[in-house]
């Protein structure tokens, strides 16, 4: 069959084409003989070892992707020598029927193309016509833009005239910008400095000396400011110690009372403790 191409650009004959694009398919062919022959689709499936889903296929010409063209020809050839109809001419129906596949395939593929190019160019139009409204109106505004007149204030320029003899002075005195002051005007703040108070405390930061005498034995502990244990332990009865760290001294006495206590020359006063419990205080003295 020949196809003319003015027949493919015009639609209308391209859908007429289409529908008598009619062969006579080999499917039809083996089914005809096999209902005259009154033989059921189970016994060929029987006979020839094909599933019954490829024969019905084969029947009503559904292609199957999964089985190339090669083994199709080989079906439908022993489908026909099983039905004892010609094999040569079962083909020549299967091939005449997938060249018209072939060619209804191509006519539907032009028939799809030329109505999207159709379809393309009238968007093309479309678009040609906002881009062309789109200049014309920027273009008018662009016109109508340059008659527009700006309006410029000019400065106010005061004249002094003033007559010398015959010679007249002009001065002209240009307008005198004035800044705003509001932020000049505004008294400044200074930070506020806080001066950190020093307490003179010579007995917070200068070592003094601290001396301990035993009439009986007791058990003690000193430590300076910084948490240094200065003596600890058991000093026994007639020893006295001397011990200088930085104040205040955390002290601890297992018998006060046998202790004779003196902190920078200073005397101190154990009297306020119990007998027999553990004083704990610091000196400078906290009882």
């Amino acid at each position: 069959m020949t196809i003319d191409l003015e027949t493919l650009k015009d639609p209308d004959k391209t859908a007429e084409l289409q529908d008598n694009i009619d062969v006579v398919t080999a499917g039809q062919m083996l089914q005809d003989a096999r209902m005259a022959s009154g033989i059921s689709v189970q016994e060929v499936s029987n006979h020839i070892h094909l599933k019954l889903s490829v024969i019905n296929n084969i029947e009503q010409s559904v292609g199957d992707k999964r089985i190339s063209s090669t083994f199709m020809r080989g079906y439908i050839r022993c489908y026909a020598r099983y039905l004892k109809i010609p094999e040569d001419e079962v083909l020549a129906a299967y091939d005449c029927q997938n060249i018209a596949c072939e060619q209804q395939a191509e006519l539907q593929s032009f028939s799809c193309r030329t109505k999207l190019e159709a379809h393309d160019n009238r968007l093309m139009l479309v678009s040609y016509g906002i881009i062309g409204f789109m200049l014309a109106v920027f273009l008018i505004w662009g016109l109508r833009g340059d008659d527009v007149d700006v309006v410029v204030p000019e400065p106010t320029i005061s004249q002094t005239i003033e007559s010398v003899g015959a010679v007249t002075v002009i001065e002209e005195q240009a307008p005198l910008v004035v800044a705003e002051r509001a932020e000049f005007d505004r008294p400044a703040v200074l930070p506020t400095i806080t001066s950190p108070v020093v307490t003179d405390n010579k007995s917070a930061t200068v070592a003094q000396s601290l001396v301990l005498t035993f009439a009986g034995d007791c058990w003690i502990q000193v430590k300076d400011k910084n948490d240094k244990t200065l003596s600890t332990g058991v000093i026994k009865a007639g020893q006295s110690i001397s011990l200088q760290g930085l104040a205040p001294l955390s002290i601890k006495l297992g018998a006060p009372e046998y202790v004779t206590m003196s902190y920078a020359g200073e005397p101190v006063d154990l009297s306020t403790f119990k007998q027999g419990r553990l004083a704990k205080f610091k000196v400078p003295f906290e009882a």
